[in-house]
């Protein structure tokens, strides 16, 4: 079987694949989010590498979608893509297309113009990252939980506990004109993240133009975003969050929470408030990632979340990536100094 190997930017004919090969995925992989996701990225157009076969017309059996992101790092800018959307036809697994199209990734830094290559891969994909394609592994995503009602976790032990259904947050309380809703993030929140950003590691920037294509521009956007204003107008603090059914159930995902140094206990109340909404609206438990090391990990442990041990998780989510030039070997050593939240999640 031969086949051929490109890396491609996002086109007709990567939107039929989508809709061939992710027919179980609509809601996920419908046009205008891939064209959101991979067309109107304020870090650059997105791409593909993909594996097609003559025999079909040139037809694309195989692929690795690749999000263009932006990481500021002490040595200046690194352009990067994350790797998503792997899907292999059915028709050809076991042929060994998914360790060839990693290496179209790799190799493929002339199309997509990025010099690392990063990602979450899944407990099916985690050998085929970190082994055959030379992915450093870096550990499992950090995620953190706030039970919201009693409920949701007793029915883990038995279906009969689930009636003993306690709310376990307080009510949200007034914040006397502190707290605003964000419409558009403007240069309050670039200031903000800077001044974050300085504690935290290697990160996708998180600047406004960013913030609002994650969360304002997406797509039938779920998420709420309020700051708390200082004295002056600035932002001492903002939090993103929405509310979705899943993993059996109704769960808050705080998708970013930040604030200046020293505005901690700022943002550990706006954390809290969110958290407290949210079981207004029905919510189970609070959802966030947040490596330990991370500036924030303070504020998350305040308003009560708790690290999520491995052994509990229903899936395994890894992180990790490989560096296209050796210069770039660092960023990727253990222990990892690399900022996340579900901000850099693709699924959520």
């Amino acid at each position: 079987m031969s086949l051929d190997y490109q890396v491609r930017p996002f086109s007709k004919e990567v939107e039929a694949a989508y809709e061939r090969l992710f027919s179980g995925d609509s809601n996920d992989k419908n046009a205008a989010l891939l064209q959101w996701r991979f067309r109107d990225a304020p870090h650059g157009p997105g791409h593909f590498a993909t594996a097609e076969d003559p025999s079909r017309g040139g037809e694309i059996v195989g692929m690795i979608g690749l999000i263009a992101t932006r990481l500021p790092t002490p040595n200046g800018i690194v352009p990067a893509v994350q790797a998503v959307d792997t899907m292999v036809d059915p028709a050809y697994r076991g042929k060994g297309l998914f360790t060839s199209l990693g290496r179209a990734v790799h190799e493929g830094g002339a199309e997509h113009g990025a010099t690392l290559a990063w990602g979450f891969p899944n407990d099916n994909a985690a050998p085929g990252w970190f082994g055959k394609l030379g992915w450093q592994n870096l550990g499992t995503v950090p995620f953190m939980v706030r039970p919201i009602r009693s409920g949701y976790f007793l029915r883990r032990i038995a279906a009969g506990l689930s009636r003993v259904n306690i709310r376990m947050v307080s009510r949200p309380r007034p914040a006397a004109g502190r707290y605003v809703r964000i419409e558009r993030f403007d240069e309050r929140a670039t200031d903000l993240w800077r001044s974050f950003s300085e504690q935290a590691g290697c990160a996708v920037d998180r600047d406004a133009d960013f913030l609002n294509w994650r969360l304002i521009d997406r797509p039938d956007a779920p998420y709420t975003s309020i700051a708390e204003q200082g004295d002056h107008g600035d932002w001492r603090a903002f939090v993103s969050s929405c509310v979705l059914d899943k993993h059996d159930g109704r769960i808050c995902y705080v998708m970013e929470a930040m604030s200046r140094p020293g505005d901690s206990k700022a943002l550990a109340g706006l954390i809290r408030h969110q958290v407290a909404t949210a079981a207004d609206a029905g919510a189970d438990a609070a959802l966030a990632w947040c490596p330990p090391g991370a500036p924030n990990r303070a504020a998350y442990r305040a308003a009560g979340f708790l690290p999520f041990p491995d052994q509990f998780r229903p899936v395994q989510i890894h992180f990790g990536g490989r560096a296209l030039v050796p210069a770039l070997e660092p960023l990727l050593q253990s222990p990892p100094d690399w900022y996340l939240s579900y901000l850099d999640s693709d699924t959520v």
